[in-house]
């Protein structure tokens, strides 16, 4: 008898307990660790010539709304050209930001999140030198910078501590000598660490 009982019971549990199973996706206070790097601005240009890369190593926190900060590093450089030689820009940035989601499945597998960020840091013209190899002075200098960012995300759970990243943001910085606006696009993987 109490076997039978039992065998009920585990029936009854799976059969109306099944809807309360979720998976364990952007819960409050989940934390993750993301690297994410790819190109900027004209990296698939042949004309544009040198390097156009980012990388970025963030720290992010998911809230009880299933919004989440990130607080991260990240390190770009562009290379211009001069008398066919390459000059690089690079910056050097902290970033602060929030994320919202705007659309995702029901079982969180797949989200786009949109977010804004605030940057800060430092960007460097030819790694602080201003005699160029022709003899030429560079007239852009070593600077602080500042601004802000504008982010689609979209994020593709691979597991429930590994989420796919594609990311497309647009940096509006000032302070810089050689352009203000910058669109990074890039891949990136988020490992959640609790």
């Amino acid at each position: 008898m109490q076997r039978i009982l039992f065998i009920l019971a585990v029936a009854v549990t799976l059969l109306f307990g099944a809807d309360k199973a979720y998976a364990q996706r952007d819960l409050p206070g989940q934390t993750g660790i993301q690297f994410t790097t790819g190109g900027v601005n004209h990296f698939l240009s042949w004309k544009s010539g040198g390097l156009h890369y980012f990388t970025s190593l963030a720290f992010t926190r998911t809230n009880r709304n299933r919004t989440h900060w990130l607080y991260g590093l990240d390190y770009q450089i562009k290379e211009y050209t001069y008398e066919g030689k390459a000059i690089p820009k690079a910056q050097f940035t902290g970033e602060l930001g929030y994320f919202i989601p705007v659309l995702a499945d029901k079982g969180r597998n797949v989200c786009l999140r949109v977010g804004l960020s605030a940057l800060g840091g430092f960007e460097t013209v030819n790694w602080g030198a201003s005699l160029l190899h022709d003899g030429a002075t560079a007239t852009n200098g070593d600077s602080f910078i500042y601004g802000g960012g504008l982010t689609a995300a979209f994020d593709v759970y691979l597991t429930d501590r590994i989420v796919f990243l594609l990311q497309v943001k647009e940096r509006a910085l000032f302070g810089t000598d050689a352009g203000n606006f910058h669109t990074q696009i890039g891949l990136g993987l988020r490992v959640i660490i609790n």
